[in-house]
């Protein structure tokens, strides 16, 4: 069960390019059936017109203030500006004092000094923002979800029904669901009602994201919840946490059945994130991805220090330029000399994707260093790690200048790929976890 992201199409989300496509590469799986979830950006920007044209009348142009300073205030920001928005807040202290839409961005906690009114402007942590702003300020303000707990209206419905109907009729062994936001994903019932019709059943999932900054975090409230209902969950980008997890370390102290989560990232689909070694490099240096968080410092410093030898590629909501669709992604990558991948935002750590998809590609690899990518792979092993802009300059001119080195870091990388995180070795090891280990061929 692929639920995708609405700013990705069905071949282009995670699930499909992380999950499906390597499980099957792997050879390990037999026959198999493909249900898809999900809505479109256009099916979201209908449903906030119509909201926000609510909050238009009962703010009556009064200040508005605007929480999230990050990539789904840059891609809704045509329908959010007919309100009177005065500010941006944000709880990510760097960016306080900065702009965001041109709009100063300001800590939560002076929310009631700039407005009463407080649009959310955020899917995957509206819940927890809206628990927060409630505690921060009470009645001083008036709060303004935008999605609410159902977003995806009858739908739901629609793909609730065609799942157990695919289950009682498949009556499949194995069942993998990937995730989205929070909110939107699959409930408890649906996986308890999918276990009655297919006892046999086992369930996979993944958690994409986490969020332990918050108090009330959606994102550990879904963990909870799947932790309950799954075989088996993937954490797929922070491996540190799950000690603390196992221990009832807070924000943990209501997680059960740990044992039943892993650090195992996904690997990607080999037909598109493969090497290419004997082409001739079309960038030399590039970073990939949205221009939010922290990652707008990185773009600034490496465009001022390496001008037209640098190259920002890709990114969802970039203006003026459309999302790169996977298959020339991949190939940009391919032909890349040195990709750069940093850290997004300062309240998590994360072994992001990027990482597994230089690996695949044979690109060289300089990571903002953290320790949830050095569980994965050490300095030398397709990747080095930087910790500044100096060092991280210093690594771009070593490499640039000594290409037999580079050459080396990548070749050593591509063992530990044929070795470790190739999509047979990371299918077997999910499927001995599941107790599949004979899943026909």
């Amino acid at each position: 069960m692929i639920h995708r992201f609405d700013t990705k199409s069905l071949a282009d989300s995670a699930g499909v390019l992380e999950v499906m496509r390597p499980m099957l590469a792997s050879g390990l799986l037999g026959e198999h059936r493909l249900v898809s979830l999900g809505c479109d950006t256009e099916d979201y920007r209908r449903l906030l017109k119509k909201r926000l044209a609510d909050v238009g009348s009962q703010a009556d142009g009064a200040p508005v203030v605007v929480y999230g300073a990050g990539a789904h205030t840059r891609q809704f920001w045509p329908e959010l500006r007919h309100l009177n928005v005065v500010a941006v807040a944000d709880r990510d202290e760097t960016l306080h004092g900065t702009l965001c839409v041109g709009l100063p961005v300001i800590s939560p906690a002076l929310v009631a000094s700039h407005a009463r009114h407080v649009v959310i402007s955020s899917r995957a942590y509206e819940s927890a923002i809206e628990r927060e702003l409630g505690a921060l300020h009470g009645d001083a303000i008036t709060i303004h979800p935008l999605y609410g707990s159902n977003p995806d209206g009858e739908l739901r419905h629609v793909w609730e029904t065609e799942i157990l109907d695919t289950v009682k009729d498949f009556q499949p062994d194995l069942l993998v669901y990937t995730p989205v936001h929070p909110h939107e994903n699959l409930q408890p019932w649906l996986f308890e009602a999918a276990r009655k019709a297919q006892p046999a059943l086992k369930i996979l999932t993944l958690w994409w994201d986490y969020d332990e900054a918050a108090e009330q975090s959606s994102y550990l409230d879904y963990e909870r919840d799947s932790l309950l209902w799954a075989d088996l969950v993937i954490e797929n980008s922070n491996g540190t946490r799950l000690q603390r997890m196992a221990a009832g370390a807070p924000p943990y102290e209501h997680h059960r059945h740990c044992e039943r989560v892993i650090f195992h990232p996904t690997p990607f689909d080999p037909a598109l994130f493969y090497p290419q070694p004997d082409v001739p490099p079309l960038y030399d240096i590039a970073l990939f991805g949205s221009s939010v968080g922290r990652r707008r410092f990185w773009i600034d410093a490496l465009k001022a220090r390496y001008g037209e030898r640098f190259h920002h590629l890709g990114g969802v909501y970039e203006p003026n330029r459309p999302p790169l669709p996977i298959a020339d992604y991949a190939f940009a990558l391919r032909h890349t000399r040195i990709c750069i991948n940093t850290q997004t935002y300062p309240f998590r750590s994360q072994c992001k994707g990027k990482v597994r998809e230089a690996l695949g590609c044979g690109v060289l690899l300089l990571e903002e260093d953290n320790p949830e990518t050095r569980l994965l792979l050490a300095p030398g092993e397709g990747i080095d790690y930087f910790s500044d802009v100096e060092s991280l300059f210093a690594l771009i001119d070593r490499y640039l200048e000594h290409d037999d080195e580079r050459r080396s870091v990548v070749e050593r990388g591509q063992q530990v790929w044929a070795e470790r995180m190739n999509p047979g070795t990371w299918t077997a090891k999910v499927l001995a976890r599941l107790g599949l280990s004979g899943a026909r061929p």
